[in-house]
C-alpha cells in the first residue's frame, strides 16, 4: 500500500507545514490532487509563502505538483482563532474534511510556560476550529513516542499517564497536549493521534530539513567532541520521514474506528551499535560508544551537560514501545514497515557527515 494508493482526494487543513513530517505530508497531499489549506507564519523575512515553497521545493526540485490546490493562511496556533480574520475561518469551517495538525515547538530548552502556549494551547485553538468545521471527518493529532517521559518498561498505544515524570518541558507539554485531546474527544469529535518515534530523512537518500538530537550526536562523533558518548548496547526507535507519511495517511484514510492511538513504527528497535558503527565507516572518527553505566557525568562541563541532555533523549535504554496494534492494522490495509536496514542507516550517516552545509532549510 502507497500513499497515491489510498489517498482520497480531500480538502485538508495542515498545520506544521514548514516541519519534517508536516512538509511531506503536504507534498504528499498535493501530489494526489488534495486541496490544501496550510496554516504558517512569516519568518526570517520570508514570506508564510515563500516558505512553503521553499520546503517543497527542498523535496521534489522545481516541479511541485499541485500547487493550484494549495492555499497559505499567515497565522500562528499559539494566536486565539490561530491569527486568522473572520473571511479565513469561515472559509475553513465551510470547506475542511480532514485536519492534520503537525505543529509544535521541539525545543528542549524553552521554560513550561513558553512551550504550553505552542503545543498545548495551540493544540486548543486548532481543536476549536475543528468543532466549527461543518464538513469535517476527523483530526490527525501527531504528538510523540516520548510521552512516556522517564517511564521504565513497556509503553503501549493505549498507554498515556503512568506516573510518569519528564526530563524536558518538550515532553511534559506533548503529554499535557495528549490529554487535551482526550477532553475534545467528548465533544464528539473524532481525533486519532499518532506518536512518532525520532524521525529520520528519506529512506532512498537520508535528505532531511534540519538537524537536531539524533543528528547532532551524529555530528558530536564524527566532530570527535566528546572521547567517548553514552549509548553503547542501547535500541532505539527511528523510522524515515516518507514511510512514516504512508503510514500515517495509511492508517488515517483506511480505519473506521474512532479515537484511536497508533505507534507508527517497526516492531523492532534498531541498535545504536548499528547507527555509530556506520558513521564510523564514513568519519572514522576517534570517538567511542560506551554504556551509559560507564558514562562519567559528573566529569563533563557545564556546556558538555547541556550538549548531552539534548542528544540522549532518544537513546532511553528503560523503556520499549509496544506498536504492535498500529502494525496489525497497517497489515491489514495492506502496509508492512520496510526494514530500518544498512542502506537507509547509511543513507543517514552520510548525509549528516558529507553534507553540513547544504541541507539546513530554515523554518
Amino acid at each position: 500500500m502507497t500513499a497515491s494508493e489510498t489517498l482520497k482526494q480531500k480538502t485538508i487543513f495542515l498545520t506544521g507545514a514548514t516541519g519534517l513530517l508536516g512538509s511531506y505530508l503536504l507534498k504528499t497531499f498535493l501530489e494526489n490532487g488534495n486541496k490544501v489549506y496550510v496554516l504558517a507564519r512569516d519568518k526570517d523575512k520570508k514570506s508564510a509563502t515563500q516558505r512553503v515553497i521553499n520546503i517543497l521545493k527542498f523535496w521534489s526540485g522545481e516541479n511541485i505538483s499541485g500547487l493550484d490546490k494549495l492555499t497559505v493562511f499567515i497565522g500562528d496556533i499559539s494566536q486565539n482563532n490561530l491569527g486568522l480574520n473572520q473571511d479565513c475561518i469561515d472559509l475553513l469551517k465551510n470547506e475542511v474534511e480532514e485536519i492534520f495538525h503537525c505543529a509544535a515547538s521541539i525545543q528542549f530548552n524553552l521554560s513550561i510556560d513558553d512551550i504550553r502556549k505552542i503545543n498545548v494551547e495551540g493544540t486548543k485553538n486548532v481543536l476549536e476550529l475543528a468543532l466549527l468545521c461543518k464538513k469535517l471527518n476527523k483530526v490527525n493529532h501527531i504528538s510523540t513516542a516520548y510521552v512516556c517521559g522517564n517511564h521504565k518498561g513497556t509503553f503501549k498505544e493505549n498507554d498515556l499517564d503512568l506516573g510518569q515524570t519528564f526530563s524536558t518541558t518538550y515532553q511534559q507539554s506533548k503529554f499535557e497536549a495528549e490529554n487535551l485531546v482526550h477532553e475534545y474527544r467528548k465533544k464528539d469529535l473524532w481525533i486519532d493521534i499518532f506518536r512518532p518515534p525520532f524521525i529520520i530523512g528519506e529512506s532512498s537518500t537520508g535528505k532531511i530539513i534540519t538537524f537536531h538530537a539524533f543528528y547532532q550526536a551524529i555530528s558530536l562523533w564524527a566532530n570527535e567532541i566528546f572521547d567517548a558518548f553514552p549509548g553503547k548496547n542501547c535500541y532505539i526507535n527511528i523510522i524515515p520521514v516518507d514511510i512514516l507519511t504512508q503510514a500515517i495517511i495509511g492508517i488515517a484514510y483506511n480505519t473506521k474506528a474512532k479515537n484511536e492511538t497508533y505507534h507508527p513504527f517497526p516492531i523492532q528497535p534498531v541498535s545504536l551499535n548499528e547507527v555509530f558503527n556506520m558513521a564510523h565507516s564514513i568519519a572514522h572518527f576517534k570517538t567511542k560508544l560506551i554504556p551509559f553505566k560507564d558514562f562519567n557525568f559528573d566529569g563533563l562541563t557545564a556546556v558538555q551537560k547541556i550538549i548531552i541532555k539534548n542528544n540522549i533523549l532518544y537513546f532511553n535504554e528503560d523503556v520499549s514501545f509496544d506498536s504492535t496494534k498500529t502494525n496489525k492494522v497497517l497489515r491489514e490495509n495492506g502496509f508492512v514497515f520496510s526494514k530500518i536496514d544498512e542502506k537507509i542507516l547509511l543513507n543517514l550517516a552520510e548525509y549528516t557527515i558529507n553534507k553540513p552545509s547544504t541541507k539546513n532549510i530554515k523554518e
